[in-house]
């Protein structure tokens, strides 16, 4: 009998110059974006140029950690066996308040439950000590 090999899940590359700063300020439970020092466009992905100005200045600025589901869907089966515990889970692009389109997991939500316009907001999930990534959690409707 074979022995399994446990996969491990993808992860964003830290050394990377361009976009390490995202996943160091979602572990400290900020979510910041490049903001042009030229002409303010708030971008993401994260870029070495402002797709606006061109210019090559920004700064990390954190933003509202809210906002609503644009899209989503319902992954019931795992597509790489490092996600077969997860199974059923929700992926989402989520539309932020700030303004970028965030891709990321729904969590704490019965997949059932997860409806286009629902209002979330950012949960942090560890995966390194520097570094977290970005998920999301319904917000309540009180």
């Amino acid at each position: 009998m074979a022995a399994q090999v446990e996969q491990m899940k993808p992860l964003p590359d830290l050394d990377d110059p361009v976009s390490a700063p995202f996943w160091r300020e979602a572990a400290q439970g900020r979510l910041s974006f490049q903001r042009c020092s030229v002409c303010g466009y708030l971008r993401w992905p994260a870029a070495s140029l402002c797709p606006e100005c061109w210019s090559p200045r920004a700064e990390w600025a954190p933003v509202s950690h809210d906002g609503e589901v644009w899209s989503f869907g319902v992954y019931e089966r795992a597509f790489s066996a490092a996600f077969e515990s997860d199974v059923p889970y929700v992926v989402a692009l989520v539309q932020l308040d700030a303004g970028p389109r965030l891709i990321g997991k729904i969590v704490d939500v019965v997949p059932a439950d997860v409806t286009v316009g629902m209002r979330v907001t950012a949960a942090f999930e560890s995966f390194a000590d520097d570094a977290a990534l970005v998920n999301f959690r319904g917000l309540r409707s009180d």
